[in-house]
Parts: structure tokens; sequence; C-alpha cells
């Protein structure tokens, strides 16, 4: 027998070239943006505004998000139950079957208590399985890619979630009211909202087929790593994780900054009721049709330029010396809306057959992009910790991430109540000036020791 030749014996699996990242990394994270911000917040949001359901409902509705910010309970589970690769593509499955729930319950509801506790029930599931894909994907992150390249895309993986929560807020939303519109509802003072239903209906099914479609790319585009195996724990995974968790350096410091950091940037989920809210009301008296365009040409696609730009300014100059501008960028570019607030201006331009608040367009892309810019530290931040620490580097994460959640998700939930009590004035102003408390705890955080021998 002829022993074979070094041009014919089989390359081994781990010797194969890894493909470029671009070719997974968006579909990697791009659904979690449909399905975290889109499903669970952005048309959501819109649809029960525009039903008339309160703001303190619909502020509570964020609370569901608590769900993310808890996963660290579950996430050793998932650590050891499969690969984060066949994590990540189960996870998006199930969503698809949760969106289709969605839009089901949305076309055939028969009164308003139904649909209300209908949706809590189907957007509960959407949160444990957006966090769970969110955990499988952040664990293969950290694996596949090396600190550098983890670096350079950690814009590109912020710019895929973006450009997942352009597609619902904009091109579902924009479906969905377009749809409502031919029925004759197009804002919050309709009478007839029967429009509304069958619009979110159909943007609810498409979003369904859209994550099955990327479960299906994913199969065979996300490449297998040896790297990538369940990480196996004693009976209490939990307790290890946690164990393993608070024995990082300055970890009560640590916990504190992430806690506060988006502290702030909560009270914005009043944002959307402020836009289609009446003038009287406080509001600036945008049509459902508007909101679309106001999120195309004013906020997401600035905070993926935004988030590219951050990871770039991390990448040339590392983190340490940059860290406080870009905290910066999470808080002050809020007192804008003070202003809108405040003047409430109506001069308007027209595009796309509607007529956009002009002021709206302007102070929403100087927010968005410097949000992006910031929300890169962070991530970059939390990742890198993560990945120089022990064996549980997925749930480590999900640990950091849930704090970080819990910062935006309690004045997410307040922020209804807050605004009923002060008016949306007051409302951004805290929302402008309550996390900036963060900046004193950036110089005394630890750093990884990536940013330690740059320094170097």
């Amino acid at each position: 027998m002829i022993p074979p030749t070094a041009s014919t014996r089989p390359i081994a699996p781990e010797a194969r070239p890894m493909p470029s990242p671009w070719l997974y990394i968006i579909s990697l994270y791009f659904p979690f943006g449909l399905m975290s911000a889109g499903l669970m917040v952005s048309l959501p949001n819109s649809l029960f505004k525009l039903l008339e359901f309160s703001n303190q409902q619909i502020g509570m509705l964020s609370g569901l998000g608590l769900v993310a910010s808890l996963r660290f309970l579950f996430a050793p589970w998932l650590d050891g139950a499969a690969t984060k690769r066949g994590l990540s593509i189960v996870t998006l499955l199930l969503s698809g079957a949760v969106a289709f729930s969605m839009a089901g319950i949305t076309a055939f509801s028969v009164s308003p208590e139904f649909f209300l506790w209908a949706m809590v029930g189907a957007l509960f599931l959407m949160a444990i399985l957006s966090a769970s894909h969110e955990t499988a994907a952040d664990g293969y992150y950290i694996r596949a890619l090396d600190p550098k390249l983890q670096a350079q895309f950690i814009g590109v993986k912020t710019a895929s979630i973006r450009i997942g929560i352009i597609t619902a807020s904009t091109g579902l939303l924009l479906l969905a009211t377009h749809l409502a519109a031919r029925s004759g509802a197009t804002d919050i003072t309709s009478v007839d909202k029967s429009g509304f239903h069958f619009g979110f209906a159909v943007a609810f099914a498409l979003a369904g087929v859209i994550l099955i479609a990327l479960a299906v790319y994913n199969y065979f585009m996300v490449p297998r790593i040896p790297q990538d195996e369940p990480v196996r724990h004693e009976r209490f995974a939990i307790l290890e994780v946690l164990r393993e968790y608070l024995r990082q350096e300055k970890v009560a410091l640590f916990v504190l900054f992430i806690l506060l950091y988006r502290f702030g940037e909560g009270f914005l989920a009043m944002k959307g009721p402020f836009y289609l809210d009446s003038t009287s009301a406080g509001g600036l008296a945008c049509q459902a049709g508007d909101l679309a365009y106001i999120s195309l040409l004013a906020e997401l696609p600035w905070m993926i330029v935004g988030g590219i730009l951050g990871g770039y300014i991390i990448k040339w100059f590392g983190l340490r010396r940059v860290f406080i501008p870009l905290a910066l960028c999470m808080n002050i570019p809020n007192l804008l809306y003070v202003w809108l607030a405040v003047a409430q201006p109506q001069a308007t331009i027209a595009l796309f057959g509607h007529n956009l608040n002009i002021a709206l367009l302007m102070s929403s892309s100087t927010e968005a992009i410097f949000y992006g810019m910031s929300f890169s530290a962070m991530f970059y931040y939390m990742h890198i910790m993560a990945t120089e620490s022990g064996r549980n580097k997925t749930s480590i994460l999900a640990v950091s991430f849930a704090v970080m959640n819990l910062g935006w998700l309690v004045p997410g939930m307040m922020s209804g109540f807050v605004q009923a009590a002060i008016g949306y004035p007051g409302l951004f102003l805290v929302s402008s000036t309550v996390g900036l408390s963060a900046l004193l705890l950036i110089p005394h955080l630890p750093m990884p020791q990536a940013e330690g021998s740059r320094q170097r």
C-alpha cells in the first residue's frame, strides 16, 4: 500500500483555515437585534401606544427584559448543554415560532385584556430565547476570535445588532403602519384600530420567517471550532460561576460601574410615546408611519456608524485613553431631548411622503452616533475582561451583561411613572444626568492585561 503524500493526505479539521468573521459575525448578532429590541421593544411598544395603552403599562412591559438580566442563572446550564454554535441555531428556530404566535395573537385578539396578557406571555418566551441566543453567540465570539480580532469586530458586532433593530423598527414597522393606513388607522387618534392589528400581525409573521431563514444560514456558514465544546460543571454550576466571577479584581467596583453606565439611557424608553403623544400631552404629535423613517434616517444608521467608529477608536488609542470621553457620549447628548420637550418644535421636511420633524431628526441623529461610540467601549470592556477570565467565559460574560441590562431596565420600568410625575422635560433631564456618576469610577477600574501590555 502506497502511503499518502502531503498533497493527498486529508487536512485535519483543526488545520483548515477559519473563514472570515465577516461571514458569520453579522448573521450571529443581527437576529439578536431583531429579537431583543425589535420584537420585544420597538414593535410591541409602538403597537401598545397606538392601541392607547398607558405609558405606565408600556414602561412596565420593559420589565420583561429582566429575563436577560437573570440569564446568568441559566447560562451555566446553557454552557454545558451544547456547543455555542448549535445552541444559537436552536434558539433562532424557536424564536421564529414565537414570532408566529405573536402574529396570531395580534390578528385574532378578542379583547384588550386578552391581547395584553397573551402578548406578555409571548414576549416572556421571546425574552428567554433572546437572552439564550446572545449567551450562545457571545460564548462563540470570545472563543472563535482572539483579543485583537475582538477589538476589531466589536464595532461590527454592535453594528450587526443595530441592523437587526433597523429591520424591525424601520422595515417591519413601516410595513405594519403602511398596511394599517390602508384601513384608515394612521395615528393614536384613529378610532378604528383594526388596521393596526392586521399590519403588525403581518410584521410579526415576517420576522418569524427571517429568524428561521437565519437559522438555516448559520447551520451552513458558522464554522465548527475545537474550542466550542460544552463546559461540564459539578452539581451546582451557578455557584462555581459566581465564585469565579467574585474572584475578579475589584469586582464590587466593576459591578457598580456596569450597573450605572447605561442607567440614564434607560429612561429613554419613553422616546416612542414622546414622539406619538399630542403637543397638549407634551409630545411631538408624530404619525405612526413617521416612527419608521425617524428610525431609518436619524437613529439606527448613526448608531451603526458610531459603533464601528468606537471600535476603531479603541483599536487605535486603547481603551484606557478613551474610556472617559466615550462614557460622556452616553449621557450628555440626551440634553437635546430636554430641548425638544421644552420647545416642541414643529418645523417639518417632506420626505418619502411624510412630514418629518426637522429638529427631531437632527437631535436624534446626534444622540445616536454618540451612543453607538459609547456602547462599543462598554461592549469591548466586558468582552475582553471575560476573555481573560477562567474556563467559564460565557457565563462570566452573561453575569456582566445581566448587571448592565439591570441598569437599563430598572429606569425603563420607572420611566412611565417618572414621566407622569414630572413630564417629558424632567424625564429627559434625569436621563442626561443620572448616569454621569459612572465617570468617577473609570480611573479606579481594573483594566484587562491586553490594555496594560498596550501601554507598555
